[in-house]
């Protein structure tokens, strides 16, 4: 995942930085929905997997999609995509890209996983620290229950991730006495 996300990181900048200046950041990130959610489909894969299709095939048939942006600039982008085979990053594509969107705009979505769902009081706890540790940004928090967790906290906003979870702090104890 950790490559994804690297190989994604200067395809969505470089798009953010054109839909910034065309004022199209919205359409475009609708636009990066759709290619990862078509792209998710085992039938998409097997589609863009195929080595007897012509890569010209699978450009018409993504720049088909129905988005509302520059048809020639997303053509482009799906053939470069394609050319160097980094469809499959299409999801971390969209990711980073909104995740810009959220920055440009001094927003922050932050992922909050527990073994439980929050309670309204922890929640705003959780809430007031971030907004200490990022006072010029507005959080969102996006709430996940994850069992494996066990209990405590994993926040994830963007690259930054802080694990303050009960496993977490059970895999870094073993890794001290492992070392």
């Amino acid at each position: 995942m950790a490559d994804l996300i690297t190989i994604a990181r200067p395809y969505a900048d470089a798009l953010f930085s054109v839909a910034k200046a065309e004022h199209q950041e919205s359409a475009w990130s609708n636009a990066l929905s759709v290619l990862s959610a078509w792209i998710a489909d085992p039938q998409a894969r097997a589609f863009l997997d195929d080595p007897e299709r012509a890569e010209e095939d699978k450009v018409q048939f993504l720049s088909s999609l129905p988005v509302e942006v520059n048809g020639e600039a997303w053509r482009r982008f799906i053939a470069v995509l394609l050319e160097n085979d980094r469809w499959a990053a299409a999801s971390e594509i969209a990711a980073h890209f909104q995740a810009a969107v959220l920055a440009d705009q001094r927003r922050m979505e932050v992922v909050v996983r527990s073994a439980v769902p929050l309670a309204d009081d922890q929640k705003s706890a959780v809430r007031e620290a971030l907004r200490r540790r990022f006072p010029d940004h507005e959080v969102q928090l996006r709430e996940e229950v994850d069992e494996d967790i066990l209990g405590g906290l994993v926040l994830q906003a963007g690259d930054l991730t802080i694990d303050a979870s009960v496993r977490g702090q059970l895999e870094q104890l073993t890794q001290t006495l492992r070392n």
